[in-house]
């Protein structure tokens, strides 16, 4: 009997309170324990750092900055510099909201798709594992400092595109697809793979879109119906589009005429169709061992029998499911349902942390299964809306999702790890298999036994160990980056020198700068180094930012090599560098690698001993400061020697 005037406890609003705040409190708390150590100090994201504050002051994209990737992001952080002041503090709390911004659409993407817990547990499985993620020694690989800011921001206009579409399928008000034409235009104003993957997501939804309005009321095709609709379609994605492209392209139109704006505004697709980059990127040994074509064979084979073995852990926890919800109570088959699912789940975890490399091993099992369960849902889709069923909406929103999840894994498919170029390349395809099983696998269930959650508990357990797992891997790298690099708002933590002696080489190079030349306008640092001239805010003469043979071979080192004739710096600082990751063992061993600077520098610059300069040798890490050679002038000739290899170098980040 129950007692009068007791209401019951109001369990959906506390979850509607509880599940958001815990999710919050989850990303305050990543942030606290990993703030200010997401960078590296001296490779890759310093390159952005430099680029936000020339282009802050008005130097131009593709004329004075060279730029591989498009120019949005570039833009927004320079717009950023010179609103808030320049520092990495800035371009950090920039981060932020943009990670944040991700989550919650992604929250509410998966929600839309599933339900509650499915939109909680993605989002924390984004959080812990992607954003924040540091695998290896070498950061630069998370959303609040990425390798390059195009990442992130291509893959927020992807979400923003899937968010779009997830809600039009809802209401049907066309405005929301002026939202997804305004995501398609981030993606493609930022990174090749995000547009590929919005593209095929809006391709997938425009044609079963057109299908269902044809076949909606067979046998009468509503030809005419499905030309509005299409029409009015591609006017809302053309102006949400254009709503973007159009300021950026007048930007650049008013600040260097037609030509540069057409090339500056569609960089992206130039870039994917010109052979040059791909070309660049494919003459060196690691990044042919990124993508897997190394040994293509040998990668293709473990990445199936990852993706198998995945694909039989998951089909063991269905059935045992099946088996549990049609059985007896406490009967056998009741019991070996359990005993199966719980044990498929506990092999999952064992696979997963097999020779300690959970990391790797999730990347490689989870590209195959995404993509062979995107074409399912792809033709699954398809079918229900060419049969004329009333419920097309939902295959659909899986398909949108899954499409754009599968195309995000092309440079992927030989090579799945994610403590590289996966956090921002695989996020949509893990968290759209997770959702796949919590709620898609278990739908069929539901009408078993009023409350079936077997499978969803299992394999929600079996993901949140493994985010444990990793979490604890981030963490752990994190908690040993104690050591103070920057002043000001520059200041961050990197690793000590016996880790990664990249911060002890930057201060070393900046030391060296400001005992020799410290009135100097101009600084170029060879072959890395530009996060010299943006903590000291010098600039540099060339529009090329690194010489590794990679950009060397994207620039062409004829080109570099006339730049630096026409544009000489007041300074140049030389140090060793190990380029063993690109086939070559330190800068200038040949053309490729830049012996023809190491000659011509050598031919008009020296160290200049009236200025006091010297060389130096630190932790192993030789820096040589040199000045122009000047008639009169007394100096001592280049020590450095193109034919000799140098002193062990610092660590790379490529």
């Amino acid at each position: 009997m129950e007692a009068k005037g007791l209401n019951p406890i109001p369990w959906k609003r506390i979850l509607a309170v509880v599940e958001p705040l815990s999710v919050f409190l989850l990303y305050v708390y990543l942030l606290n324990v990993s703030w200010l150590r997401w960078m590296d100090a001296l490779v890759d994201f310093p390159r952005d750092l430099y680029f936000a504050w020339r282009v802050s002051v008005g130097d131009m994209m593709y004329k004075q900055l060279a730029n591989w990737y498009g120019p949005l992001a570039q833009l927004a952080q320079g717009a950023a510099f010179h609103i808030f002041g320049v520092g990495i503090d800035t371009m950090i709390w920039t981060n932020i909201g943009l990670t944040a911004l991700v989550a919650v659409l992604l929250r509410d993407i998966f929600r839309t798709l599933g339900n509650q817990w499915s939109g909680w547990l993605v989002t924390v499985v984004f959080l812990s594992v992607f954003a924040f993620g540091h695998y290896a020694v070498m950061a630069n690989f998370n959303f609040l400092a990425p390798y390059v800011a195009q990442t992130t921001y291509s893959f927020a206009g992807l979400v923003l595109v899937l968010w779009a579409l997830t809600h039009h399928l809802q209401s049907n008000r066309t405005w929301w697809l002026g939202l997804a034409g305004l995501g398609l235009a981030v993606a493609y104003l930022d990174k090749p793979e995000a547009l590929l993957a919005a593209v095929g997501s809006l391709g997938i939804y425009y044609t079963v879109r057109i299908i269902q309005i044809v076949r909606k009321q067979p046998p009468v095709w509503d030809w005419y119906g499905a030309v509005c609709w299409g029409r009015t379609a591609v006017m809302w994605l053309a102006g949400g589009f254009l709503s973007l492209w159009l300021p950026v392209f007048f930007y650049f139109l008013f600040r260097g005429g037609l030509r540069y704006a057409i090339r500056a505004a569609d960089f992206v697709p130039y870039s994917v169709l010109s052979s040059r980059f791909r070309n660049a990127v494919m003459t060196a040994p690691m990044q042919l061992a990124v993508f897997g074509f190394d040994q293509p064979w040998v990668h293709f084979f473990l990445q199936m029998a990852a993706g198998t073995l995945l694909l039989v852990v998951c089909g063991v926890m269905v059935k045992a499911s099946w088996i549990w919800t049609r059985a007896p109570k406490y009967g056998l088959g009741w019991w070996l349902g359990l005993v199966l699912a719980v044990g498929a789940g506990g092999l999952g975890v064992w696979l997963a942390e097999y020779r300690a490399a959970l990391w790797s091993e999730i990347g490689a099992a989870v590209v195959f299964p995404v993509i062979l369960a995107a074409v399912v849902v792809a033709g699954w889709s398809i079918r229900v809306a060419w049969m004329g069923r009333a419920d097309w909406a939902r295959p659909l929103g899986l398909a949108v999702v899954g499409v754009a999840a599968a195309l995000m894994l092309g440079r992927m498919i030989l090579n799945g790890r994610i403590y590289q170029f996966g956090f921002f390349m695989m996020p949509l395809a893990v968290l759209w298999l997770i959702h796949l099983v919590v709620v898609e696998a278990s739908r069929p269930l539901a009408g078993a036994r009023r409350a079936n959650l077997l499978l969803p508990m299992v394999f929600s357990a079996l993901v949140l160990a493994g985010v444990s797992a990793l979490a604890q891997i981030s963490l752990g790298n994190y908690a040993r980056k104690n050591f103070e690099i920057g002043k000001g708002r520059d200041h961050f933590y990197t690793f000590a020198p016996g880790v990664l002696k990249n911060g002890a080489v930057l201060q070393v190079l900046e030391e060296a700068f400001q005992e020799t030349t410290p009135n100097a306008r101009s600084l170029v640092v060879f072959p890395e180094g530009i996060a010299v001239n943006y903590n000291l805010r010098v600039p540099t003469t060339l529009t090329e930012l690194e010489f590794h043979p990679v950009a060397l071979a994207y620039a062409g080192p004829e080109h570099v090599l006339a730049e630096l004739s026409a544009n000489p710096p007041e300074t140049i600082i030389l140090h060793n560098r190990n380029f063993a990751e690109f086939g070559k063992p330190y800068f200038g061993a040949d053309e490729a690698s830049g012996r023809n600077l190491i000659f011509w520098i050598d031919d008009h610059y020296w160290l200049d001993v009236s200025a006091g300069h010297t060389q130096k040798t630190v932790t192993l890490h030789e820096i040589d400061v040199l000045s122009p050679r000047t008639p009169g002038s007394s100096g001592m000739e280049l020590l450095h020697d193109a034919n000799e290899a140098s002193l062990p170098a610092t660590e790379s980040g490529h």
